[in-house]
């Protein structure tokens, strides 16, 4: 038998937005899916017999071999069959479970002897209805997989219609069998380590590594919890050093995310893994997830020496009304200052809130906000704001009653029609696709619709623009105010436009530069360093616009846009003539908002000229360039056409105004210096005769 794990699409919204919704390959992003390499182990260790192979579309399409197209289904469908598995299983999740099944159907109409299964947690959540209605698919694994998809391959290798223990599958006469629970694994050490030479990463990836499963937490709206039957189960400290220096050998990694619902539940075991990272020398650097109210200084003090770097806390509101309704009854004032205390201890936080809950008002949001800004002043990097997702299997989800789906919402751009195509899909099935659905609230912002629907997408903005935001914030009243005035402005913009109603308040981060900067220069008294950190930020997502970049993603980063960052000049030597290098733009600056560049919130209290370049380079990346006031002059000198170094320095005498108080540069040893710098670095292309 030959088989195929797949991983379902997943689209990094940011990199949607920063390409203004065009079919880009890097609006994916790939990462090492754990369970299915977790099943690829166990296929190897119990059925050698079985030929077991990781299909991982996302790289695919980064690769070029999948186009972002209205054929992408049918394409998949080929290159997922082209080496005739007899088995493909897919995981799934809610976000991208109607590309999953579209893929699906198309692979029958290929293939259709094929035997198609998926798992995961929203497969598990819909698993009867999604049988009942995509003939499709031929089974389903409930819940925890590695012994349940044993049995299943048995069954379905010998082309037996019976019942699995732990899975749903489709008997003889297309009828659904309920193999009911299969008892999760007592101890994980007991699975085999996860096939990672089955995975191959990026250059400095984080890789995620198991560490354990499930949280003993309640929390209403919360699917991952029941999905693990609410029982906390982890792996030995001597297991996670295991798989850790596997993955050093395998890939030489030094960033590693503990994968786990809830790091640090049982506090002696934190301590003991932490203890033995210390011991064998802190080997990676690490990311978790944590609750607020289970860690404290000398707990987190430990984790930092133990080499993590990050935490990330699901704050989830301001309001303490909803977070007493949604049972996560922890003082907010408690959660924001464990972020100080996590960025005390050498580790960045990074936090999440969730408005749009179906019992929010204006009053709860208003304080969401508030807490989120607060967040960000507090240097919680990132800091996201969610739109409420109704999960299936969560407590809150029965109890749901007024949801709608406004198609308002980022997907894989696969052009028009088919988009057209996928919203009405999700719109007519909202058992199958309640993710996508809304509470309805229409009193949450006066005179605004679709509140709730652009939020999710608004806080990478506000992180690419950090400073001139929190500047606006400052001035307008606060961040509530600032998204307020942005959908107004978006919303305008993209009516004016004709846009497309699901991109109605979406706009590309240069458009929110542009909406902030505007509302700077009428908003008075305005710190002029806030307006020069916004005009160098917009020039730098303009040029970012010209280049389709990929970066390594990581658990933090995924969700923000990627921009240039600064980087230093080195001397060099010089030539004879010179002319100006690939230089996409330039900016003076009365002020140094370089650390705003780097997302800082501080702004300069006083001026500091400041001079700026970006260059595109050979592979079509972008490098953002701090250079002095004397490459500037000559950068822009060259925009007229070849010039010697004599003339240039003529010009320095004679053609160039003072800027920014500064006089022309007229010492010759200065000007070469300059020259020899902005030369190696190829702002200015060097020309002997």
């Amino acid at each position: 038998m030959k088989l195929l794990l797949a991983t379902s699409p997943h689209v990094r919204h940011a990199a949607v937005l920063q390409s203004d919704f065009k079919p880009l390959a890097t609006v994916m992003y790939s990462f090492a899916p754990l369970g299915l390499l977790s099943l690829t182990a166990i296929v190897q260790e119990r059925r050698p017999d079985i030929s077991c192979a990781l299909y991982d579309i996302n790289r695919r399409v980064l690769s070029g071999a999948l186009k972002l197209d209205n054929q992408f289904y049918r394409a998949a469908a080929e290159d997922i069959c082209a080496d005739q598995p007899d088995v493909i299983g897919f995981m799934t999740e809610c976000d991208s479970y109607h590309h999953v099944l579209q893929i699906a159907m198309a692979i029958k109409e290929h293939a259709p002897k094929s035997k198609i299964v998926l798992g995961g947690p929203h497969a598990s959540a819909v698993a009867e209805l999604t049988l009942e209605r995509y003939k499709a698919i031929d089974a389903i694994v409930l819940g925890e997989g590695e012994l349940t998809f044993i049995d299943l391959l048995s069954a379905l290798e010998c082309d037996i219609q019976k019942s699995v223990l732990g899975a749903l599958t489709r008997g003889a006469d297309g009828d659904i069998l309920k193999g009911g629970s299969r008892p999760l694994i007592a101890h994980l050490d007991d699975l085999p380590i996860p096939a990672y030479d089955h995975y191959q990463p990026d250059p400095g990836e984080e890789i995620f590594l198991e560490v354990g499963r499930g949280c003993p937490f309640k929390c209403e709206f919360c699917s991952t919890a029941p999905f693990w039957g609410r029982r906390h189960r982890v792996k030995s400290p001597a297991r996670i050093l295991k798989e850790i220096a596997l993955l050093r050998e395998l890939y030489g990694t030094t960033r590693v995310h503990f994968t786990h619902d809830l790091f640090t539940t049982d506090r002696k075991w934190v301590v003991a893994v932490c203890n033995a990272l210390i011991d064998s020398g802190s080997p990676v650097r690490w990311t978790c997830s944590a609750r607020t109210d289970t860690v404290d200084k000398p707990l987190l003090d430990l984790m930092s020496r133990a080499g993590c770097n990050a935490i990330y806390f699901g704050l989830e509101s301001g309001s303490q009304r909803m977070l007493h309704e949604i049972r996560k009854d922890i003082p907010l004032q408690q959660s924001l200052d464990v972020l100080e205390v996590c960025l005390k201890a050498g580790i960045t936080p990074n936090a999440g809130f969730i408005a749009g809950f179906p019992t929010e008002d204006r009053q709860s949001l208003m304080e969401t906000f508030n807490a989120y800004e607060k967040a960000l002043r507090l240097g919680s990097r990132p800091t996201h704001l969610f739109g409420y997702c109704p999960f299936v299997d969560s407590s809150m989800y029965a109890r749901l009653n007024g949801l709608q789906c406004s198609g308002h919402f980022v997907d894989l751009p696969l052009g028009v029609e088919t988009d057209r195509n996928n919203r009405v899909i999700i719109k007519s099935d909202p058992d199958l696709f309640g993710s996508y659905y809304r509470a309805i609230l229409p009193d949450l912002m006066p005179g605004q619709e679709g509140v709730i629907d652009a939020l999710d997408e608004f806080s990478p903005l506000v992180e690419a623009m950090l400073a001139p935001t929190l500047a606006l914030a400052d001035i307008t009243g606060g961040m509530y105010e600032v998204y307020r005035a942005w959908l107004t402005w978006i919303h305008t913009r993209n009516d004016a436009e004709d846009a497309q109603s699901y991109r109605r308040g979406y706009g590309t981060p240069a458009d929110f530069a542009t909406f902030v900067l505007a509302e700077l220069r009428k908003q008075p008294p305005v710190r002029s360093a806030a307006i020069a950190a916004a005009e160098a930020i917009l020039v730098n997502m303009r040029v970012a616009e010209h280049v389709s970049t990929f970066e390594s993603i990581s658990i933090a980063s995924y969700r923000s846009l990627i921009l240039p960052t600064l980087e230093s000049l080195p001397d060099i030597l010089l030539g004879t003539s010179f002319s100006q290098g690939a230089i996409l733009e330039s900016i003076a600056l009365d002020y140094d908002v370089t650390p705003a560049l780097s997302g800082h919130s501080d702004l300069p209290a006083n001026p500091e000229p400041t001079f700026l370049a970006w260059q595109i380079q050979d592979d079509g990346s972008i490098r953002l360039l701090q250079v002095d006031y004397c490459i500037y002059a000559v950068i822009k000198a060259l925009k007229r056409g070849t010039m010697t170094a004599a003339e240039l320095f003529v010009f320095q005498l004679d053609g160039n105004e003072d800027l920014m108080g500064i006089a022309p540069q007229k010492d010759v040893s200065t000007l070469i210096a300059s020259l020899s710098n902005a030369a190696r670095e190829g702002l200015i292309r060097v020309h002997h005769d």
